[in-house]
């Protein structure tokens, strides 16, 4: 397991990264701020299921 320092670190380069993917499907998609929204609590929600 990461140190805490280590897991701050890939916390905020997951944050950037998925930041990025969806930055590039709303532009790629038009999708509007709340359909990414959506989309993000919907993931979360399905991750929740599986954990």
């Amino acid at each position: 397991m990461a140190n805490p320092d280590q897991k701050t670190i890939l916390i905020e380069q997951a944050y950037e990264e998925i930041k990025e993917v969806c930055t590039k499907f709303q532009d790629d998609s038009g999708a509007s701020d709340m359909e990414v929204k959506t989309l993000l609590r919907e993931l979360a929600r399905v991750w929740e299921k599986e954990n």
